[in-house]
C-alpha cells in the first residue's frame, strides 16, 4: 500500500506523539521536521531518525516530495503556517485549537475555500469522534430510544492538571493567552464540543450563551513564567436553536475535583458516561418500563474498546484513509470553526477579551 511522505511543522511533545502514531500505521514516512530552535532541531531529527530538518518551515513546504504536513506549533502560529501549506499544495493535519481569534479563523477559512481539492483535518476529533464510545452512543441516540435530547450536562474538573505547570511544564506558552488562546475552555473545550454536538449529528446551532464565568489564581503555585493569564476553571450555560440546553464546565485546576461525567437527558430516557477512551467503558442507561408507563429503571453496559489502540493512532489512521480518499474528515476545519465560535462567545460572555 502507498506510503505518504509527511513533514512535521513544530517539534515538541505533540509532534512526538504524531510521529510515533504515523510510524505505527506503517503508511507514512516522516521525511522533514521544522523547528525554530536549531540546537533542539538537531537533537530531534537525530532521535527520530528524520532525514531533513530546518529552522524555516518554508523550506519544508518547498520540497515537492512532501505530500502532507502536520502543524503542531503553538496555536498563535497556525494561521500563517496553515495558509502557507495550502498555497504549497500540501494536505494538512492541523493541531487544535485551529486559531486563537476570529480574524485568524476567518482568514484560514477563506484560504481553505481556494483549495477545496486538498485534504484538511482538525485534530479536535482525536479524543472525541474516533473511538468506539462515540459511535456507540451516537447510534443509540439515533435509534430514538432517548426521545428528544433537551439537555446535556458535562463536567471535567481536575486539580494540578495545568499545561505548562504540572503537565508538560516546559511548554510555558500554554499559560499565555496571546499564544494559546486561553486555558482549559479552549484547550479541552474543542474536544467536549466535538463529542457532544457530534452525538446529535452537528445539528444544533448556538442561539445564546445565558451565563458564563472563568476563574484563575486558585492556588499560589509559581507558574515559572511572568505571563500567566489563562483561566483555570470555567463554565457556560448555552441554548441552541433545537431547544437543547447545554451546561459545560471545565477546569485544569479547581478546588473541587469532578472527573469526566456527561449526562444526556431525553424525553424518553437518559445516559451517563465518561467520554474519553481511557475512562471507564461503562454507559448507564435510564428509562421507564413499559414504554414509559411503568417504573423508573436503569442498567449498565460496557462499550467494547478492544479494537481501539489509542487516540493518536486512530487520528493518524483516519488521516491516512482521508488521503487515500476512502473516508470523509471527521472534523473538517469548517466544523471545527463552528466549535471555536461557540468557545469565543463563551469567553466574551464571561467578560474575557479575545487575543
Amino acid at each position: 500500500m502507498k506510503k505518504y511522505n509527511i513533514g512535521i511543522i513544530g517539534a515538541g511533545m505533540i509532534a512526538e506523539k504524531h510521529i510515533q502514531a504515523f510510524r505505527k500505521t506503517g503508511r507514512a514516512e516522516i521525511i522533514w521536521v521544522a523547528r525554530q530552535d536549531k540546537s533542539r532541531l538537531t537533537e530531534f531529527t537525530s532521535r527520530y531518525n528524520i532525514q531533513h530538518g530546518t529552522a524555516d518551515y518554508h523550506e519544508l513546504l518547498a520540497d515537492p516530495d512532501v505530500e502532507a504536513v502536520v502543524i503542531t506549533s503553538p496555536p498563535y502560529l497556525h494561521r500563517n503556517m496553515f495558509i502557507d501549506s495550502l498555497k504549497a499544495g500540501k494536505h494538512i493535519l492541523l493541531e487544535k485549537p485551529a486559531a486563537i481569534n476570529r480574524k485568524q479563523l476567518h482568514e484560514m477559512l477563506e484560504a481553505r475555500l481556494r483549495f477545496p481539492y486538498l485534504k484538511v483535518l482538525d485534530c479536535s476529533c482525536r479524543h472525541a469522534r474516533l473511538q468506539p464510545k462515540f459511535r456507540f452512543i451516537r447510534e443509540y441516540i439515533r435509534s430514538g430510544q432517548l426521545g428528544e435530547v433537551y439537555f446535556i450536562h458535562h463536567n471535567g474538573l481536575f486539580r494540578n492538571g495545568r499545561p505548562g505547570i504540572e503537565y508538560h511544564p516546559g511548554a510555558k506558552w500554554f499559560l499565555n493567552k496571546q499564544l494559546a488562546g486561553g486555558g482549559p475552555m479552549i484547550d479541552w473545550g474543542v474536544y467536549d464540543l466535538s463529542f457532544h454536538l457530534g452525538l446529535l449529528d452537528d445539528a444544533p446551532e448556538l442561539k445564546k450563551v445565558h451565563h458564563a464565568f472563568v476563574a484563575s489564581g486558585l492556588d499560589k503555585k509559581d507558574p515559572g513564567t511572568s505571563v500567566y493569564d489563562v483561566e483555570e476553571h470555567g463554565m457556560a450555560l448555552m441554548e441552541f436553536d433545537t431547544g437543547l440546553r447545554y451546561y459545560w464546565e471545565r477546569a485544569a485546576h479547581a478546588n473541587v475535583e469532578a472527573p469526566h461525567e456527561t449526562r444526556i437527558y431525553g424525553t424518553k430516557g437518559g445516559l451517563k458516561f465518561a467520554f474519553c477512551s481511557w475512562d471507564s467503558p461503562r454507559i448507564t442507561f435510564f428509562d421507564s418500563e413499559n414504554e414509559g408507563t411503568g417504573n423508573a429503571r436503569q442498567f449498565d453496559t460496557e462499550v467494547d474498546m478492544r479494537s481501539h489502540i489509542d487516540d493518536d493512532y486512530a487520528l493518524a489512521e483516519h488521516f491516512i484513509r482521508l488521503l487515500d480518499g476512502n473516508e470523509e474528515p471527521m472534523m473538517p476545519i469548517e466544523r471545527a470553526a463552528k466549535h471555536l465560535e461557540i468557545i469565543f462567545k463563551v469567553y466574551e460572555t464571561a467578560g474575557v477579551k479575545l487575543p
